[in-house]
């Protein structure tokens, strides 16, 4: 009896069952992206429209709150469009391994100021910022900053203040962003870094395409560190951002 040829057999038969089970995997994965990424686009397209033709065709019988208000949705809903736009590419390029890491040296500290006037100009007072501002690393600033990014924007839309930045000495550098909300619900930490994934339940609505975590941990493993959750004390939630002082050529 051929017991080789039989086994040959069943392994081809196991390695094509983990093949159609990955390519079922990544179908799955490429369908809730559009599906969501859809959703997500066509809300803020929709009110910039709006805005838009009402700009148009009744701009000038508006008064001047009324201007003030269409002005400051269509800057709120332009941030959402653009914030959405550029996770999509992060994510376009993680998947095709297309990141091009380019360290280069600097201080956290200035980094961090300045991506705080860019992405939370009306909330600066609700972040805390504590990074030692002599602290230098060489590392990717563009990648550096995907990572706390999406840390900041991700406590100021689910957390609450006052939101605190701060550094760790370590065996290289570890970045804490810490904040007072309710922290994230214990069933769902497992999911916490997984795309497309959202906390469902009373009060925990998120919107968004529940990619901004899952964009930080892969940047933060490219960088040569890591990105970890835990509860804060004595409420809110508390993400390490643990990256070696020096990015290995």
């Amino acid at each position: 009896m051929n017991t080789s040829g039989k086994s040959g057999n069943e392994r081809r038969i196991r390695e094509l069952e983990e093949r159609l089970a990955e390519l079922e995997r990544v179908d799955d994965v490429k369908t809730q992206f559009i599906s969501i990424a859809s959703h997500e686009l066509r809300t803020p397209i929709a009110v910039v429209h709006g805005i838009a033709s009402t700009l148009y065709l009744r701009g000038d019988l508006l008064s001047g709150d009324q201007l003030h208000d269409l002005r400051a949705t269509l800057y709120s809903q332009t941030g959402r469009l653009s914030s959405l736009t550029e996770q999509l590419l992060d994510l376009s390029r993680l998947d095709a391994d297309a990141i091009v890491l380019q360290p280069e040296r600097f201080r956290p500290r200035e980094r961090i100021d300045e991506l705080l006037t860019r992405i939370a100009p009306d909330r600066a007072d609700d972040v805390q910022v504590g990074v030692e501002p002599a602290l230098e690393l060489f590392t990717d600033p563009n990648g550096f900053e995907r990572v706390i990014g999406n840390l900041i924007t991700n406590a100021l839309r689910y957390g609450a203040p006052p939101i605190e930045v701060t550094s760790i000495p370590s065996n290289g550098v570890e970045l804490v962003v810490e904040d007072r909300g309710e922290g994230v619900p214990l069933d769902f930490i497992p999911l916490l870094f997984e795309r497309f994934a959202q906390a469902d339940g009373a009060g925990s609505h998120r919107e968004g395409a529940g990619l901004g975590l899952a964009i930080a941990k892969s940047f933060a493993i490219a960088l040569g560190g890591d990105l970890r959750y835990e509860a804060a004390q004595p409420c809110g939630a508390r993400f390490r951002f643990e990256l070696p002082r020096e990015l290995a050529a």
